[in-house]
């Protein structure tokens, strides 16, 4: 009877806290909304005093919003960049009659033909401009939700899971959202980034061990851009290995054959990519990039072996990367991709810090402190040093709000 009567009062504790946390998170949303950057250092505030792993959420939900107020104040639309493209057919859907299956192949909808074989976004597209009569910036918040949400909510999902301190998961989630993405070019490339957000949701439920869900997300971003089929592939590998029904090895030597086919099956059906003269992706950052995945390899195999697994996910992803070189266009594809892994080997370097630190009591928030700094100093230089127009400086933007665009559209 006391068994029955402690469990009762624990699941009604446990509604009550439910109940709380979802009207916290929509004062989060509205607090958000009227003053995004404001929001953002209330919370960090918050976490720094409270460590609770559910307040940090609202970190990642602030700083979308600031990203909004940032786009909203960006000359868009360039000569040759996709979001001609996006704008276009998410408009014209608004007075599409014809039926979503119809606008397949119809070059009036748009100045590119839609593919059939990757319905999943152009249906998010179809019934977002529906539902939306086409207003634009409606387009824009579910596209920067899904961009920046959704893997900064696996980051602190796995971040709890592991009990890695907040104060380094916090550090995570401001590089992915901060640096790692190309802020500005991300726009130009959204069907494959809100693709690479339904791979991080795959490769969740792969670290987890959920094959069924993992594969069920696997299908939605190669429905969303058929160029995810390799990354994909690759997870639901490395989830066999994770459920202990194959080795490693059949894994590395499966990881480079799917490569190779990928590599030649580009070259057979490319349709003129090679031309692209991309330069978003310097040299430079490449080979910090290449540098800091060597060094997180040390680390997991002489000095602390608790996330090899996860490196040994990165080997995998890095050989199809280097297949990718094969092509001149290829390899701006994968640095997509990894964009949305390369937190990956932040974790490794950030947990192996803090737990060489952790004899000194403010280690972590020396990490977090100089992640900040280092984040946002970056995050300002691609504002300023960039090809894109934005009206308004960094400081601007952290003044502004989106009440201010209600009822404009673009």
């Amino acid at each position: 009877m006391d068994n029955v009567l402690n469990n009762q009062i624990h699941l009604d504790t446990e509604r009550k806290s439910n109940i709380g946390f979802l009207f916290f998170y929509l004062l989060v949303l509205l607090f958000s909304f009227v003053s995004p950057f404001l929001s953002f250092m209330f919370f960090t505030i918050l976490i720094l005093y409270t460590k609770n792993y559910n307040f940090l959420y609202a970190i990642p939900i602030s700083l979308t919003f600031f990203f909004m107020v940032v786009n909203f104040n960006r000359d868009f639309f360039h000569f040759g960049n996709d979001l001609v493209w996006y704008y276009s057919y998410f408009k014209n859907f608004a007075d599409y009659q014809s039926g979503f299956f119809s606008s397949f192949g119809n070059d009036d909808l748009a100045d590119v033909s839609l593919k059939f074989s990757e319905p999943f976004y152009h249906l998010l597209v179809y019934l977002s401009s529906k539902l939306t009569n086409g207003y634009y910036p409606f387009y824009l918040f579910w596209v920067h939700c899904f961009i920046y949400l959704i893997p900064t909510f696996v980051i602190i999902s796995i971040c709890k899971l592991e009990r890695v301190s907040i104060l380094v998961c916090f550090s995570l989630v401001l590089f992915q959202m901060l640096v790692f993405y190309d802020f500005g070019n991300a726009y130009n490339l959204i069907r494959q980034q809100v693709a690479s957000s339904l791979m991080i949701i795959c490769f969740y439920f792969m670290y987890v061990k959920n094959i069924k869900l993992c594969i069920l997300f696997s299908v939605l971003a190669v429905l969303t851009h058929n160029s995810t089929i390799i990354v994909v592939a690759l997870i639901l590998l490395f989830c066999l290995y994770n459920l202990k029904y194959i080795s490693y090895k059949y894994v590395v030597w499966l990881s480079c054959m799917l490569s190779l086919f990928y590599v030649i099956a580009y070259f057979k059906i490319n349709d003129n990519y090679e031309n692209l003269n991309d330069k978003s992706r310097g040299v430079f950052v490449q080979l910090i990039d290449l540098s800091l995945f060597i060094l997180s390899m040390v680390i997991v195999f002489f000095y602390d072996p608790k996330y090899r697994n996860v490196y040994r996910f990165l080997l995998i992803f890095f050989i199809a990367l280097s297949f990718s070189y094969a092509s001149s266009f290829l390899p701006l594809r994968f640095l997509t991709f990894y964009d949305s892994f390369k937190w990956l080997v932040y974790f490794i370097l950030l947990n192996y810090i803090s737990s060489r630190l952790s004899r000194y009591k403010y280690s972590d928030y020396f990490i977090l402190f100089s992640s900040t700094f280092l984040a946002f100093t970056y995050f300002n230089l691609k504002l300023t040093y960039t090809d894109y127009t934005y009206n308004g400086t960094f400081f601007d933007f952290a003044l502004d709000s989106p009440i201010f665009y209600l009822g404009i559209n673009l």
